[in-house]
This record gives C-alpha cells, sequence and structure tokens, in this order.
C-alpha cells in the first residue's frame, strides 16, 4: 500500500500477524480518507471565505463609490445654481460698479518705471496682453490695479475682488475725483 510506511505494522511472522493485517488496513485506509477529507474541507471552507469576502469588498466599494459620485453630482449641482444666482443678483452690482470706474486712455509717464520713453507698457494679468499707450483700461479705486475695459468688465460681472490682490472693489464716493492715471 502507498502510505504503508506511515503506519504502525507488526513484523510478517509475528503472533497474530494474519488477524491484525486486515483490521489496520481498514483503520489506515480510514485515517488517510478523513485526512483529506478534513484537509480539503477546509481548502473549501478557505476558498468559500474568500469568495465571500471578495463579494462583500466588491459590494462595498460599489456602494460607496455611488455614493462618493452622488455626493459629488449634488455639489456640483449646488455650485452651478449659486453661480447662477450669483450672476442674476450681481448684474445689476456690476453694472454699478462698472458704471462709477471711470475708462480711460493709457499714457505712461516718461520718467517713472524706468523706460524713459512714452511708449512704455502695463500688463493686464486678465488676459496677459501688455497694455499698450492710448489702449483704454480701468484703474481700480481701491488697489490701483490697471487692466483692459474688456477684459475688467468680464471679471467684475462675475466676482467682487481685485483679480491680482482680491481687495474688494468699490467706486469711488460721489465727488470724489479719479487718481490721475500713471
Amino acid at each position: 500500500m502507498f502510505f504503508s510506511g506511515f503506519s504502525y505494522h507488526q513484523q510478517p511472522g509475528s503472533p497474530g500477524d494474519a488477524s491484525a493485517a486486515p483490521s489496520d488496513d481498514r483503520d489506515h485506509n480510514l485515517t488517510v480518507l478523513l485526512t483529506f477529507g478534513i484537509f480539503f474541507s477546509f481548502i473549501l471552507l478557505y476558498l468559500v471565505a474568500g469568495v465571500i469576502w471578495a463579494s462583500v469588498f466588491t459590494a462595498c466599494t460599489v456602494v460607496l463609490s455611488f455614493c462618493y459620485l452622488k455626493i459629488r453630482q449634488r455639489a456640483a449641482l449646488r455650485h452651478r445654481a449659486a453661480m447662477r444666482a450669483a450672476r442674476s443678483r450681481g448684474g445689476t452690482e456690476a453694472a454699478v460698479v462698472l458704471s462709477a470706474i471711470p475708462a480711460f486712455a493709457y499714457k505712461r509717464e516718461g520718467g517713472i518705471g524706468g523706460g524713459g520713453d512714452a511708449t512704455g507698457w502695463a500688463q493686464c494679468v486678465i488676459c496677459l496682453g501688455l497694455v499698450q499707450v492710448g489702449e483704454v483700461v480701468r484703474r481700480l479705486p481701491v488697489c490701483k490695479h490697471l487692466f483692459h475695459v474688456e477684459c475688467i468688465d468680464m471679471w467684475l460681472r462675475s466676482h467682487s475682488t481685485c483679480p491680482i490682490c482680491r481687495a474688494a472693489v468699490q467706486p469711488n464716493a460721489a465727488g470724489q475725483p479719479e487718481p490721475p492715471p500713471v
């Protein structure tokens, strides 16, 4: 037999050898069968537990992903609604602010900025373009930053702060003259 070396056998020729051998083989076969049965039961139990764990993990991942996406979708909807409300609310406020900030043709003074000539430049940080002499610009009253009229008008329709320093944009009080352009 295959596993005969793993069990106790009586030596041939010893007393009781003829009667002990069939019982020993049956006991040995039963032991081997039970051992393999228990071993495969544990393997099946391990595999079933793994499948159950993988199923639970996958289900939890799907549910959490769905919840996360729903939360993001709701936040995006709230954000869009807030932006629409701000646009509808801020339309008249933006018009008041824009009408109170005068537009003027840009000119650069000769000795300021190190250029020495009257063809100096400034940069509009909204469009990243150069402001050339003669272009129409607006200077914000609080922080004195300079922008193209088209750029700052579009910005102020959706924001109430300066694009550079985030200072609140407030028009000059009635009767205060706008400072001269630089």
